[in-house]
């Protein structure tokens, strides 16, 4: 009779950090996937009041793409680029880097978070119920309720956005 170890690492079981890692690169691919087929105009319109990014839209990636820069510990300011067609690329590269980081769980969900309530901003999405279920698994959403809710992720998400913003975001 063969014992199973609690871990499962011996069948192949995904670590906890490759599991948050995924979710990360998932919901990453997923915007930038949608932001690639903007046009110049959609790009260069205002970020909706609620963002609290003052700016273009393309500010606010730019902001979402800082911040992940940040938490990967980039050794320099990210550039803004001229461009913002090429926002989605700086996008796909900072989130990428920073699922490559081996960030904690409490990390993954902050990036997430952060992502999902600009997502939202960008392109009206209502975050899946799933998804509030799969973030705070990994690390409670709001420690002070007992399921997770959207107004939990958005509490959060304002928390790490405000705190993405008090740093420099590189050069203009």
């Amino acid at each position: 009779m063969r014992t199973v170890p609690i871990t499962g690492k011996w069948l192949g079981a995904p670590s906890l950090a490759n599991v948050t890692s995924e979710v990360l690169r998932r919901e990453s691919a997923s915007l930038v996937a949608r932001l690639r087929l903007w046009t110049p105009a959609r790009w260069s319109a205002a970020a909706p009041d609620e963002a609290r990014v003052a700016g273009s839209r393309g500010d606010l990636v730019f902001h979402l793409a800082a911040s992940y820069a940040r938490l990967a510990g980039a050794p320099v300011l990210l550039p803004r680029l001229d461009s913002d067609l090429a926002l989605p690329d700086q996008l796909a590269v900072t989130g990428g880097d920073l699922a490559r980081s081996a960030p904690s769980a409490g990390q993954v969900v902050d990036a997430v978070t952060h992502l999902l309530s600009h997502r939202e901003h960008l392109l009206g999405e209502v975050v899946p119920q799933g998804l509030l279920a799969e973030l705070d698994t990994m690390d409670r959403l709001d420690p002070e309720s007992s399921r997770p809710d959207e107004a939990a992720l958005v509490r959060r998400a304002r928390r790490v956005c405000a705190a993405a913003s008090t740093e420099p975001e590189g050069p203009s």
